[in-house]
């Protein structure tokens, strides 16, 4: 489960839904130097509002408590972003 306090460090936030698990982001688990959060929103109804979540899944990208960059799902309810692109957003922090 997703904690909402302000992320001190760097940190990757994906936040899906139960019912679309199976397009979970794949890259999650080979992201390196940044804290990864990942969450679902029946496990949290809040996560939706406090993360303006619009749609599943949601990748966010946060440096220093601010976020920086977001992916959203396509139609598709898939997230078409590879690893090796958050990784560069990640390192440029």
């Amino acid at each position: 489960m997703l904690s909402f306090k302000a992320f001190s460090q760097n940190a990757v936030v994906h936040i899906n839904a139960e019912f679309n698990k199976s397009n979970d982001w794949y890259g999650l688990n080979a992201l390196s130097d940044v804290k990864v959060y990942n969450g679902y929103l029946e496990t949290n109804a809040s996560m939706k509002q406090r993360y303006e979540i619009t749609k599943v899944p949601t990748l966010i990208i946060y440096a220093d408590g601010v976020e920086v960059k977001r992916f959203e799902a396509s139609l598709d309810m898939k997230l078409h972003v590879t690893t090796k692109e958050v990784q560069q957003i990640i390192d440029a922090l």
